[in-house]
């Protein structure tokens, strides 16, 4: 047809990166994600971050029990938006977990294991590119299904997913909490 500029394969191909790209364009707007947000009229107050609320959220888990084949060694308060906790193997090796808030954006970063409110993630050095270790991970799943069966009696308020530690506290990340171990 005379005077048309437009090709009918542009026009689809315009059309259809458009469907695709909506949905990222979507989650890449800023909005609260962190549990600090406020809570549906249905839904539980948010607790306090004290000792007293993370004991309960990780219950029936102390420094000292057993969670499946690992040892706890020590569960740090909420600091900088995230609870620690360390772990210890049964030939001595610990490693961290971190307790954060989930973020359910499309491009957040994946933890080894996510609850319905809660990320898990393992503080390996990496950078999210680097591999977890199976061993780990299942640590990480593990402690996640204690998280589950506790997330509906106890809210924290205080934690942060992970892009807004990042960006809050970005220079805390990677390095493993002190203590014992």
């Amino acid at each position: 047809m005379p005077g048309r500029n437009v090709s009918r394969r542009l026009f689809v191909g315009v059309m259809g990166g458009g469907v695709l790209a909506a949905p990222v364009v979507a989650s890449a707007r800023p909005e609260t994600t962190s549990a600090a947000k406020i809570a549906a009229p249905s839904e539980k107050p948010l607790d306090a971050p004290t000792r007293e609320n993370v004991a309960k959220l990780l219950h029936p888990l102390a420094a000292g029990s057993r969670l499946a084949r690992w040892t706890i060694v020590q569960i740090d308060p909420v600091v900088n938006g995230c609870v620690s906790i360390k772990v210890r193997t049964d030939d001595g090796h610990t490693f961290d977990l971190e307790l954060l808030a989930r973020d359910r954006t499309a491009l957040a970063q994946r933890p080894p294991a996510e609850t319905e409110r809660h990320a898990i993630f393992v503080v390996n050095g990496g950078n999210g590119w680097a591999t977890t270790q199976e061993e780990l991970g299942l640590a990480a799943m593990t402690l996640a299904q204690i998280v589950a069966k506790n997330e509906r009696e106890v809210r924290l308020s205080g934690l942060l997913t992970h892009a807004e530690r990042i960006e809050n506290h970005g220079d805390a990340l990677l390095v493993p909490a002190e203590g014992p171990g």
